[in-house]
């Protein structure tokens, strides 16, 4: 199980506001934009699961700007 550290985050709805993912930048990558699966359960204020088992991990704050943009 692997945990993937994201920054610049923000939550995204897919699936026709059926289920909700996050998208951001990964450290690992040099900071490539990066979107996960469908997002199952939280574990803590700034860890979630997905439906592939990944962990992500979210720092910093939330990227509010580029959400309110989209509504």
């Amino acid at each position: 199980q692997k945990n993937v550290c994201l920054t610049s985050w923000r939550i995204k709805v897919m699936d026709g506001n059926t289920a909700i993912c996050v998208e951001g930048k990964r450290k690992d990558m040099k900071d490539l934009s990066w979107h996960s699966n469908t997002i199952v359960e939280r574990i803590a204020h700034n860890q979630v699961k997905t439906s592939s088992g990944s962990i992500y991990l979210l720092q910093g704050n939330i990227d509010s700007t580029s959400m309110r943009k989209e509504g």
